[in-house]
């Protein structure tokens, strides 16, 4: 086979069409409950990196608590919490994510603090100050498609509770 200008082109032309189709394909959204759960762990993340921003950027500015808390006022609680103290280490267990509807769903999850170097949650309570709160809220898919926390309520869990 003699590789001519015309077969050249039509080649690239091929492969050019085939990673066109590949990056226009449409992608399927992820459901309700992994696009929640994967909302949780990212802004989990972000507040072990001590970015309070990126925590509140998964927070509506519409989210209430029980008690009236606004968005503002968890900021300034989240920055208290992940700010002080040298090394924060922050577990996320038991979550539990349930489809309301396409746009809406509700979450249930531990959220355990700790400052100290651990890496695994069995070696946390070692030389660590620990506080830990169940946390159950809404999520709902805003106008411009990204998840967020509209409602929470939270209760600080005794350190028995974590066994």
């Amino acid at each position: 086979m003699v590789l001519t200008r015309t077969r050249v082109v039509s080649g690239m032309a091929a492969v050019l069409a085939a990673a066109l189709v590949l990056f226009l394909w449409p992608r399927e959204e992820p459901g309700v409950k992994d696009a929640v759960t994967r909302r949780i762990v990212a802004m989990t993340r972000s507040a072990e990196e001590k970015d309070v921003g990126g925590v509140m950027e998964g927070v509506s500015e519409r989210f209430k608590t029980k008690d009236g808390w606004s968005k503002q006022d968890v900021r300034g609680i989240l920055a208290a919490q992940v700010l002080r103290g040298q090394w924060v280490r922050i577990f996320t267990t038991d979550i539990d994510v349930h489809e309301v509807s396409p746009t809406q769903g509700d979450f249930q999850a531990r959220f355990i603090f700790g400052r100290s170097e651990a890496d695994k949650l069995e070696d946390l309570a070692k030389d660590s100050v620990l506080n830990a709160y169940a946390i159950e809220g809404t999520f709902e898919k805003e106008e411009d498609g990204e998840w967020r926390v509209v409602k929470a309520k939270q209760r600080q869990l005794d350190p028995s509770e974590l066994l």
